[in-house]
């Protein structure tokens, strides 16, 4: 059976990257959690998406500028920013994986200090669209799985030929896991190949449930999701 990944947590009915998305995803079924991470002005590691604070606060304030007690005070739709340690004792209490994905490329160190504090290295996978974290994760810990994370909003000529034929950028940056957008041209084609290859791909984001069975059917390992409840029921 194939993953179901609740992206953001079950963001689409509880408040994304939050403790009460991530609890949601856990009782819905979903077998891993798909989380952003980045670090605070005073160091500390948080779950948050953006890189600023303005589609909450109407503040376009930097994440890197905040320090906790600032991120803190944002009210997601009624709920908190946690750190990921507290998302790592949550992981730890009912067992369910982790999809860390870095959002800046300096915190792999960190991250894995963490990740291996929480005894969780065996039960994460981290993730990341620069390659240079992905790069630098393999030579600090090269137990933990990776996964090159790309999307379709670039159009430079090499970012999309990456996307297009991915099997050089996975073999460089020593990946486990292809992650692309469900947007990206030629996933039907390409999927089955990098399955082939060895590894395993997880698609983002995806909510139909006729998608989700078609790309099992084509060879995916993992579905990311908003609604881990609908993946369950419809990859059963």
């Amino acid at each position: 059976m194939p993953l179901v990944i609740a992206h953001r947590g079950a963001s689409a009915y509880a408040p994304e990257n939050t403790l009460a998305a991530f609890e949601l995803a856990h009782a819905q079924g979903a077998d891993m959690l798909e989380l952003d991470v980045q670090r605070s002005a005073d160091g500390v590691l948080v779950v948050f998406h953006d890189t600023t604070t303005e589609r909450w606060d109407g503040q376009p304030r930097p994440v890197d500028t905040c320090t906790l007690a600032d991120l803190r005070c944002l009210d997601i739709a009624g709920a908190t920013v946690p750190t990921l340690a507290e998302v790592c004792v949550f992981a730890r209490e009912s067992g369910i994986l982790l999809n860390v994905e870095l959002k800046q490329s300096d915190i792999v160190v960190p991250t894995v200090t963490l990740l291996r504090a929480y005894n969780l290295i065996d039960r994460t996978l981290v993730s990341a669209f620069s390659a240079s974290a992905l790069r630098k994760l393999s030579r600090v810990a090269p137990e933990l799985s990776r996964g090159y994370l790309m999307g379709t909003r670039s159009y430079h000529p090499a970012t999309r030929l990456r996307e297009l034929w991915p099997f050089l950028a996975l073999r460089e940056i020593q990946a486990t896991t292809w992650h692309p957008a469900i947007e990206l041209p030629l996933l039907r084609q390409m999927l089955p190949r990098v399955r082939r290859a060895g590894y395993t791909v997880n698609v983002w984001t995806v909510d139909d449930p006729a998608v989700m069975r078609r790309l099992v059917a084509w060879g995916a390992t993992g579905i990311i999701t908003n609604k881990p409840d609908l993946a369950r029921a419809s990859l059963t």
